[in-house]
């Protein structure tokens, strides 16, 4: 893969990241691409040696056997580039969780609020989130309150996610998940497509 393809693929993921999240880091951008270089590099460096012990076989095994090693290749390079997404994702994560746990992303949180406050589209809402985000939440929802005049509740009922929130109407009918894994399950099959024609 040539590094016109490389940087396909960490612009892809780049851009994807950062228009799902709303977020300007330059420093995610930044550690995005060294994890898909680093990724990438092992990968097709593993490919390479088993390219190169296949070549190094008799004419008589290669023919008998070169279909199949064309196909173990590729399956193994998907395999490798499947962790490699993964290891993206992960990593993106850790890198939001530590930016929230500094409080660096409050300005974040009232935005996906309002954003989600938005699709569920009532007058009451219930809102979770972590633990850990939840004085944050309580902090940014006064300005929501304000701007949308609507009651809003936050639970003490945490939810599973290193940043975002799930809004509710009062019934439960309605609902909205804005965590930030699930816009990034939500990248998961376009960064997939994206490595997999490169290979």
């Amino acid at each position: 893969m040539g590094i016109h393809g490389l940087e396909k693929v960490v612009d892809e993921v780049a851009e994807k990241i950062v228009e799902s999240l709303d977020l300007s880091f330059q420093e995610l951008s930044r550690d995005v691409r060294k994890i898909v270089e680093r990724e990438l590099e092992e990968t097709l460096r593993v490919v390479d040696e088993m390219v190169e012990q296949a070549e190094k076989r008799s004419e008589m095994i290669k023919s008998r056997i070169q279909s199949l090693t064309q196909v173990k290749i590729r399956g193994k390079k998907l395999e490798q580039l499947e962790e490699c997404v993964d290891e993206v994702i992960k990593k993106v994560l850790e890198i939001i969780e530590e930016k929230a746990g500094r409080g660096d992303l409050d300005k974040y949180l009232e935005k996906i609020l309002e954003e989600a406050i938005d699709m569920v589209n009532v007058t009451r809402v219930r809102v979770y989130t972590n633990e850990y985000l939840r004085e944050s939440l309580r902090r940014v929802s006064e300005n929501v309150l304000r701007k949308k005049n609507i009651e809003i509740t936050i639970m003490d009922e945490p939810v599973e996610t290193v940043f975002g929130v799930i809004v509710k109407s009062i019934d439960g009918s309605i609902s909205f998940d804005n965590r930030v894994e699930t816009k990034l399950e939500g990248i998961k099959p376009q960064i997939r497509k994206i490595v997999a024609t490169l290979i």
